[in-house]
């Protein structure tokens, strides 16, 4: 129990330090997407996330949801209501992807990530936080379920088998903060590039 807790504080910590990262980065480079990151989510919004969803969010997670709610407005995240909307620049992750907001994931939890849900294996729990479009069907989550692969980040598409990873949220966004100010690119993708102020990895 003690060394979980242990754990947990330096998953926090190393998402902070990451996040922190990333954030000034965009705030010298890409304003554009530095002035859209939204306002924190709240304890209180998180706890009601867990006991509607009846899971526990994982350290890392919880504390970069205590520092913005997403990587941008829920607007980003929603198919916009017109051709004159801000064009979104929420999807600053590597391959177009973004944070969704507290708002987003409960129904990507029981749409989409539902759906991909393996039927013949129960109590799992996986949480939706990262996707590619604003209906969700293909993204990422954070495995929600008590024991081994508890905090993991995989891959879920609609209607698929998920694909458990091997990373921690941590350790994939001091990833992304690796290749953001050494201006390389994350994994086998593109480099980062500034587009009128908007940060864009594609």
């Amino acid at each position: 129990m003690v060394r979980a807790m242990t754990d947990d504080r330096t998953r926090a910590e190393q998402t902070l330090v990451a996040w922190a990262r990333i954030e000034t980065w965009l705030k010298e480079h890409a304003p554009r997407t530095f002035q859209r990151l939204p306002a924190p989510a709240t304890e209180g919004e998180l706890r009601i996330l867990e006991r509607d969803l009846d899971l526990t969010v994982p350290a890392d997670v919880r504390a970069f949801y205590l520092v913005r709610n997403g990587t941008g407005p829920v607007s980003d995240f929603d198919r916009p209501a017109s051709h004159d909307a801000p064009e979104p620049t929420g999807y600053l992750l590597p391959d177009g992807e973004g944070i969704g907001p507290l708002e987003n994931l409960r129904a990507w939890f029981e749409g989409p990530a539902a759906a991909a849900r393996p039927d013949d294996e129960s109590g799992q729990r996986y949480l939706p936080i990262t996707t590619i479009d604003p209906d969700g069907f293909y993204g990422g989550f954070v495995d929600c379920t008590p024991g081994q692969g508890y905090g993991l980040l995989g891959d879920y598409a609609e209607a698929e088998r998920p694909n458990p990873g091997k990373a921690t949220f941590a350790a994939y966004l001091t990833e992304v903060a690796n290749a953001l100010c050494e201006g390389r690119g994350f994994g086998d993708g593109s480099a980062p590039r500034v587009i009128d102020g908007r940060l864009d990895w594609r």
